[in-house]
């Protein structure tokens, strides 16, 4: 199994109480790997998995997320790090900046990870405060 596949079971596995749709993207290139809404609440998440410290992402990509986030949308990016043996959690509003994992990030969880953990990487998906424009990001 491709280890962002591995990634997205453990996203599906703990995050339980969304109704998450895994996106193909073949048809539309940049659109992110997975949709989730809760509450009438959607989010859309792009699953990464690293070994660097760099956010690997196309152009497409970088241009999809940061135009939703534009829009007003909210879309982030899930980062697995496997040196580190953690996860990222990233606001797509970061992407007008460089993209490392140096970069300011909203939660940063050591593996294997708690239901707290999960439960704080939900809660910021769906209940963080996303800033009107880039310029007001606090990341």
């Amino acid at each position: 199994m491709k280890p962002e596949s591995k990634l997205w079971q453990m996203v599906k596995k703990n995050l339980t109480d969304i109704h998450w749709t895994r996106l193909e993207s073949w048809a539309m290139p940049g659109v992110p790997d997975v949709y989730g809404i809760q509450d009438g609440i959607s989010v859309f998440v792009e699953l990464k998995v690293t070994k660097s410290n760099k956010i690997n992402l196309s152009p497409f990509q970088k241009n999809w997320l940061y135009n939703h986030y534009l829009q007003g949308g909210r879309s982030f990016i899930l980062l697995q790090h496997l040196g580190q043996r953690a996860l990222y959690l990233f606001s797509s509003s970061i992407l007008h900046s460089p993209l490392s994992i140096a970069s300011k990030h909203e939660y940063k969880v050591e593996l294997p990870a708690s239901q707290a953990a999960w439960a704080a990487i939900q809660d910021t998906l769906f209940h963080y405060p996303l800033p009107r424009n880039a310029e007001d990001s606090p990341l």
